[in-house]
């Protein structure tokens, strides 16, 4: 037996001992009285397992004598295009042996209350992760544990106040640091101000030891993070200015220095809102988009324009945004139509414009341009069925996409439901699969065992054809999933209601 299939049978075991005893835990929580009736928590845990079988691609050698021409004059492989430069050896991306692993997680989300002091509060989201199986990594499945949020509120009147691990989700995207943030609310404005040591996006660790495995030449430092934001609704505008500053933590050098502003608002029945963000590290205006949409014929239709500007973001702790990342400009139109309560058609289209890329122009220039189109639908031909389908096409420079699928769902009773769902994409000039086409299938099924228990699962597979049978071709993709989720403690809002 291999030492990976070693390490994969002590991973599972290692992780049923961990599952069981987070589960343990949370169910203890749930039955056992709290000490003092003023305490009062509040939460959930997800224990969730995914398999996932898979084929991987890989770069080899064929001799030239096995490759045939097609009517087309491709290259092929045993059905696979393959180029041949020198005269008895042709290279490929083909087929390698199948492969599979099983990703499991434990979250655990908890509130408590009450605990001596009026306004007092500990948040907390843990999440373990484990992995079994062959070698391949399923992502972030090194990281063995992560503490999404842990941080003790005081909340007294209009002020709050938070200190350990927190979340920022604003115009800047999301951010997440170790530290301090305190607000004041004073009628419709309100005001924040935070710091402490910044986390790397998606990561939920240390800036420096995050990017270390990524960029060698990383500064062994971490990073302060200080902004504020504030907040003003006034004559029916709601508007929102952030300020973002990031330095390394022995102020010897700037990480990044951002604001944004949002605003939103409703002009004759008319929804508008727009953002833009400002780069000082750069001295340019990033993001920024406006939108407006608008009911009409009693809200049976509803019309959307957008039109937005993107701009690729990078720090000053990495060289790449002094490469001059290509901006792009879109304008984006919707249109709904919804004649009764059981059915509804969309349809939206879009055109894309890339800013001037810098490159030598070889033969020709590139295209600087492209535009997609969506058209769906929803449908419930009875009350326990819900119909949905969806066509999205694609095509800019370097890229087309084409994907189409649908979804059916029945409601079996109150406490079961399943649904199906089967899909094909093509997707060329990407990731060398050629020109064909994948197909796929799946289905889900969720059960209700209690008001607090749900239980969850499905699978899925997908084919790729290029040529030849769909069901023989040696691209697939497999996978299969579970989810148990416990909810915890009650509603504090829901005890003052009759029945709660």
């Amino acid at each position: 037996m291999t030492s990976a299939r070693l390490h994969g049978r002590w991973g599972v075991r290692r992780a049923g001992a961990t599952v069981c005893a987070a589960l343990f835990m949370a169910l203890a929580a749930s039955v056992v009285p709290t000490m003092s009736t003023a305490q009062d928590y509040r939460g959930w845990a997800t224990t969730s397992v995914q398999m996932v079988e898979l084929r991987p691609l890989g770069l080899d050698t064929v001799p030239r004598a096995d490759v045939v021409t097609d009517a087309n004059g491709r290259l092929l492989y045993n059905g696979i295009e393959v180029s041949c430069v020198l005269p008895t050896i042709c290279t490929g991306y083909l087929p390698l042996a199948e492969e599979q692993t099983v990703a499991a997680t434990q979250d655990l989300s908890l509130t408590y209350w009450g605990l001596g002091v009026e306004g007092l509060s500990v948040t907390a989201l843990a999440r373990v992760r484990l992995h079994a199986g062959s070698d391949l990594m399923w992502p972030r499945s090194d990281d063995e544990f992560d503490a999404m949020l842990a941080y003790a509120q005081l909340q007294r009147g209009p002020m709050r106040v938070r200190a350990g691990r927190q979340d920022l989700r604003s115009g800047l995207g999301l951010s997440a640091f170790d530290g301090v943030s305190a607000s004041y609310t004073y009628g419709s404005a309100r005001a924040e101000i935070y710091g402490g040591r910044s986390l790397a996006r998606g990561l939920r660790e240390p800036s420096s030891s995050a990017l270390r495995a990524l960029d060698d030449f990383f500064l062994d430092h971490g990073v302060l993070l200080v902004g504020g934001s504030a907040s003003m609704r006034t004559a029916g505008i709601l508007t929102t200015a952030r300020y973002h500053r990031e330095i390394l933590w022995d102020r010897s050098s700037l990480v990044s220095e951002r604001a944004s502003l949002d605003a939103t608002t409703v002009l004759s029945r008319v929804r508008v809102t727009g953002s833009v963000d400002y780069d000082f590290s750069f001295e340019q205006v990033g993001k920024a988009e406006l939108t407006a949409s608008a009911p009409l014929r009693d809200g049976r239709w509803l019309v959307e324009l957008s039109a937005r500007r993107y701009v690729p973001y990078f720090d000053l702790s990495t060289i790449w945004g002094f490469f001059e990342p290509v901006s792009y400009s879109e304008a984006v139109a919707r249109l709904g139509w919804s004649p009764s309560a059981s059915l509804g058609v969309w349809v939206a289209g879009g055109a894309r414009s890339y800013g001037a890329t810098g490159a030598t122009v070889i033969l020709e220039p590139m295209k600087d341009n492209g535009w997609r189109a969506d058209v769906g639908v929803q449908y419930a031909p009875a009350p326990r069925w819900t119909l949905d389908g969806r066509y999205q096409l694609e095509w800019g420079p370097g890229a087309f996409l084409s994907s189409v699928d649908g979804t059916a769902r029945y409601r079996v009773n109150d406490r079961v439901s399943v649904s199906a769902t089967a899909l094909s994409f093509q997707q060329i000039e990407e990731y060398r699969l050629g020109q064909g086409r994948a197909f796929g299938a799946g289905a889900t099924a969720d059960y209700a065992l209690t008001d607090r228990v749900g239980l969850s699962g499905g699978f899925s597979m997908i084919r790729h054809r290029d040529g030849g049978n769909v069901f023989t071709s040696p691209w697939n993709q497999g996978r299969a999933w579970t989810s148990l989720r416990f909810d915890l403690g009650g509603d504090p809002g829901m005890g003052r209601r009759p029945g709660g």
